[in-house]
């Protein structure tokens, strides 16, 4: 693996040790991405096995290659089991459920709930833009036009990392109209991140606030919150406030996904309340700073990190702690003063 590729990526195989390190960075990616990345380190460890000789650098990345062999080889049994365990629940689906009520067979039982708990995990939305590639000129093209609105980070982050497997796919094709169109596409990507810094786009990043104080601004705003808005907050709430998810959920009046949307909203507000007063005397948001963190989104982040509580997540048991937390609000600095 070449230098560039370490330095963008992180993963690699001369040992042992990094392809475990490996494994534990592909763990944010999809499975799919995390499949396809694995096998192309085989066989890329397979090529630099055939032109090393010194001894402890041939053993160093056979232990590596073992490790992502083990890897994959555990990725088959356990897509088995689940194909096997998927078509035993269909039949019995009735049985299970009444044995849940009943609390029954429960060490059987907890093997199913280590089984359920990735598949919860995996009804949330990807957290990556499908359809972006580097094979030709026209899907460069079609990359760019895909990334256009969402996040500039992102969008400089998605362009580097196709640059780079493009690179490598290069290393590994002699056919001369593949190698001519991804030249062509890495052109197009290049100058896109030239232009990227020229015009500092990164400026225009929107940094996301945290759930929880979405919720606070969204009862502190009232009546005042537009039905866009509350989509909006329905949406970032239906990925448990995992931002990046949101770059796969649409917006159903627009069709777009809501990443764009909101960052289409903040550009024109943030034109708006450029001047605007964002705190009140007591330290609140002010009525323009509101609009702003109904989007999860402010100029002074940091400061209202420490002056905005979060309001979590109202549970079905909320209520005694609701209670309990009121409780203690009520014991103001006044109260105890008098006591």
């Amino acid at each position: 693996m070449g230098k560039d590729d370490k330095e963008e990526t992180g993963f690699g195989f001369k040992d042992k040790a990094k392809a475990e390190e490996t494994l534990k960075l592909l763990e944010q990616h999809e499975m799919n991405y995390r499949r396809l990345t694995v096998r192309g380190l085989l066989g890329r460890a397979k090529r630099v096995l055939s032109m090393t000789k010194a001894e402890d650098k041939i053993k160093n990345i056979k232990e590596a290659m073992e490790v992502f062999e083990n890897w994959l080889a555990d990725l088959d049994k356990n897509k088995d089991k689940k194909t096997d365990k998927k078509e035993e629940k269909t039949e019995s689906n009735r049985e299970e459920r009444k044995d849940e009520k009943n609390g029954d067979d429960k060490d059987s039982d907890s093997d199913e709930e280590m089984e359920e708990k990735p598949k919860e995990r995996k009804e949330l939305p990807a957290d990556t833009v499908p359809g972006l590639g580097f094979k030709d000129k026209e899907a460069a093209d079609g990359t760019l036009k895909e990334l256009e609105g969402r996040d500039p980070d992102y969008q400089k982050l998605a362009v580097k990392g196709l640059i780079g497997r493009a690179k490598r796919v290069l290393t590994c094709t002699r056919d001369e109209t593949k190698l001519s169109n991804i030249k062509e596409a890495i052109t197009i990507f290049e100058k896109f991140l030239d232009d990227f810094d020229t015009l500092h786009l990164s400026k225009q990043n929107n940094p996301y606030l945290s759930l929880g104080i979405v919720r606070t601004a969204l009862k502190s705003a009232g009546d005042s919150v537009t039905q866009q808005q509350r989509s909006f907050i329905a949406a970032y709430s239906s990925v448990n406030g995992e931002y990046k998810r949101l770059r796969t959920v649409q917006d159903t009046e627009s069709g777009k996904t809501w990443d764009i949307v909101r960052n289409t909203a903040l550009k024109d507000l943030k034109e708006k309340y450029a001047e605007a007063k964002l705190f009140n005397e007591k330290d609140e948001p002010t009525k323009e700073h509101l609009e702003l963190l109904l989007w999860a989104y402010s100029p002074e982040a940091a400061r209202v990190k420490k002056v905005v509580p979060e309001t979590k997540e109202e549970k079905q048991d909320g209520g005694d702690r609701k209670r309990r937390a009121s409780d203690r609000d009520s014991e103001s600095p006044s109260k105890k003063k008098k006591e």
